[in-house]
């Protein structure tokens, strides 16, 4: 997903999009890309909307030099996330390793997927141990809505999913965010599986994240 304004880095973003920020004299999206080439992908689709036609230009520049596939799809309309997914959900492969275009960590794609695949369940979600999570885990350690007040240990939501397109299936009501779906609908009536993600992802949501990321960057492989 890359096609956010990025309001919260101010002038920054009124001139580039976010995920073409330079850290280190190289858009942070190579550096997610590579990622992601590291740990098995082959195929990759785009999800884009403001000043998409720069992140395009830099997309035709990296995969050139890669023999991979990838396609793009315009959100128009700034729809959501979930919208803008479900609109395009036909032309994507039934699972799929979902993320925002501006988060890197330590994961192991590979064999998060393989236990995602093993859970039998169409969504797998990670997670990150916060104070003022609005998730937890009942006694049996499956994942709970929780309405703060206890002494539960809570997480939130770190922005990685593996998706089992099928979710979509029969879906008529129209959310803006996926998570409104997965954790206000969804899982009323489902099991959502997750994995616990220890350290906060380096991102670029702010000035404080992107000193962060520069400090950090080459730590991940």
């Amino acid at each position: 997903m890359a096609g956010g304004v990025g309001s919260r880095l101010g002038s920054i973003t009124k001139k580039i999009p976010k995920p073409i920020i330079r850290i280190h004299n190289k858009p942070y999206l190579e550096y997610l890309l590579n990622w992601l080439i590291s740990n098995g992908f082959k195929k990759f689709y785009f999800l884009l909307s403001y000043k998409n036609e720069k992140i395009k230009i830099f997309l035709a520049q990296f995969f050139l030099k890669k023999n991979l596939k990838y396609k793009i799809f315009l959100d128009k309309k700034r729809s959501g996330t979930f919208s803008a997914l479900k609109d395009h959900i036909q032309k994507i492969d039934r699972f799929f390793f979902y993320t925002n275009a501006d988060e890197i960590s330590k994961i192991k794609i590979k064999d998060l997927f393989l236990k995602f695949r093993k859970s039998k369940t169409k969504i797998m979600c990670g997670l990150l141990k916060s104070k003022k999570g609005k998730f937890a885990l009942d006694k049996s350690n499956q994942l709970i809505k929780y309405a703060s007040g206890g002494d539960k240990i809570t997480f939130k939501d770190c922005g990685y999913k593996f998706i089992d397109k099928q979710i979509f299936k029969n879906v008529k009501k129209r959310y803006n965010k996926l998570e409104e779906f997965i954790y206000f609908d969804y899982l009323k009536k489902n099991k959502v599986s997750y994995f616990l993600v220890k350290e906060k992802p380096l991102r670029i949501d702010t000035a404080l994240d992107i000193k962060r990321t520069k400090n950090e960057i080459s730590k991940i492989k």
